[in-house]
């Protein structure tokens, strides 16, 4: 196997040929007429491929399975790239080290707000959880105009919600909402955890019928710097482990 700084340069050079050769065996022949090359030049590419042990030839050219993990990774990693680009701005107010993961931004669905609509951030958010059947996440920060929201959701529409919130933030929400969240209390379906361990910027699981939505809010000074959507298997799995570890180091709310 050579080493990381051959072998991505391989991948990229043959990512197209490698991609073709994802779901079955090809013959040298069929590898020429579908990546529009000659005869030479698929001879060239499986033989640097073979070397690097990324394909092997018995019958066909067939990927090996470290040449589909290989690949699997280069193109998770180009991927996250083209993600950065895509929310570009939206994570400037998050700190270096902050715990983020690549598979949040794969395939995310990106909201930022615009000048003449400073709330598409938030509607989108909402729009999420319209469709919601039960909701759990943590929440850095209380938004005033959410609390009526989720009144109606947990009351009305009988949605459990989950929440871990952050120290400042639930004291905000227990004093100044005091009504609303004694009345989703006392359906049962609201559960509160005061976090000891938190992150700069709210990661909301969302439960549809047909789905699960990661929903990350990222806050500046003005409110709602964006919201990244994404219903990505990857994503979500992340999601849930972020947040059953931020869960079981809460602290249940006493009322």
């Amino acid at each position: 196997m050579m080493d990381t700084g051959d072998a991505v340069p391989l991948l990229a050079r043959r990512a197209e040929l490698l991609r073709s050769l994802r779901d079955d065996a090809r013959t040298k022949q069929e590898l020429a007429v579908s990546q529009s090359v000659s005869r030479s030049t698929v001879d060239r590419a499986v033989r640097d491929l073979e070397a690097a042990g990324f394909v092997a030839r018995d019958g066909g050219v067939s990927l090996t399975p470290q040449g589909r993990l290989a690949f699997d990774a280069y193109e998770q990693f180009t991927a996250t790239l083209d993600a950065l680009d895509d929310v570009s701005g939206v994570l400037d107010p998050l700190p270096a080290d902050e715990p983020l993961d690549g598979a949040l931004l794969r395939g995310a669905n990106v909201v930022r707000p615009d000048p003449v609509a400073p709330q598409r951030p938030y509607l989108a958010y909402q729009s999420v959880l319209e469709d919601a059947t039960a909701v759990r996440g943590f929440v850095p920060a209380v938004l005033d105009e959410n609390v009526p929201r989720f009144r109606e959701r947990i009351v009305d529409d009988e949605v459990p919600v989950d929440l871990t919130v952050a120290p400042a933030a639930l004291d905000e929400l227990v004093s100044t909402h005091a009504d609303a969240v004694g009345a989703c209390l006392d359906t049962g379906r609201l559960t509160l955890r005061r976090a000891n361990e938190t992150l700069d910027y709210a990661l909301v699981l969302v439960e549809q019928p047909d789905s699960t939505v990661v929903c990350a809010l990222v806050y500046d000074d003005r409110g709602l710097a964006g919201v990244l959507r994404n219903d990505g298997r990857r994503a979500v799995r992340w999601a849930e482990d972020v947040y059953e570890r931020l869960r079981a180091d809460a602290e249940p709310l006493q009322q």
